[in-house]
C-alpha cells in the first residue's frame, strides 16, 4: 500500500506502470549501489577467516539475487584488500594464479594461513605462567 499514493494521477495502467517501475528501479540502482561499496570497502577488522568470508559471501550473494553479477577475479580482489596484513605474502602467492579461486577454495588457503600464524605464534609465546595460574600449581 507504500506505492499507492505514487499512481494516484496515473491517466492509464501504462503511466501508472511505468511510474511504479522508475521509483523501484532507482531504489533498487541506489541498493546495489550500496552493495557493491560494502563490498568494495570490506575490512577483516577483528574478525576472525571465516566470519570476515561469510560477510563476503552475503554481500556477493545480494548481488547475484539482484542479477549483478561480481566476478571471481574481482570478488578475490575486495578479499585481499580487506584481509589483515598478516596475509600479505599468502595473497601474493594467490594473486598469480592463472585461474581465479574458488569461494571454497580461498576460503580453505585463508583459513589455513590463520592456523598456521596461530600455531607459529603459540610456538614463539614466552613460556611464563599466566595471571590465571595459581603459585601452588607451579611449586609442585
Amino acid at each position: 500500500m507504500e506505492v499507492l499514493h505514487l499512481v494516484v494521477g496515473c491517466q492509464s495502467s501504462f503511466s501508472a506502470w511505468r511510474t511504479l517501475e522508475r521509483a523501484l528501479a532507482s531504489t533498487s540502482n541506489s541498493h546495489i549501489m550500496q552493495l557493491h561499496g560494502s563490498l568494495q570497502d570490506l575490512r577483516q577488522g577483528d574478525e576472525l577467516v571465516t566470519q570476515f568470508m561469510q560477510k563476503a559471501k552475503a554481500l556477493f550473494d545480494e548481488l547475484v539475487a539482484a542479477s549483478r553479477l561480481v566476478s571471481l577475479e574481482d570478488f578475490n580482489l575486495y578479499v585481499f584488500r580487506g584481509l589483515w596484513g598478516e596475509f600479505k605474502d599468502l595473497v601474493t602467492s594467490l594473486i598469480t594464479k592463472a585461474e581465479p579461486l574458488s569461494y571454497a577454495d580461498l576460503h580453505s588457503h585463508l583459513l589455513m594461513h590463520e592456523f598456521l600464524h596461530k600455531s607459529s605464534a603459540a610456538i614463539h609465546a614466552p613460556l611464563l605462567p599466566t595471571p590465571s595460574t595459581s603459585s601452588s600449581a607451579l611449586v609442585a
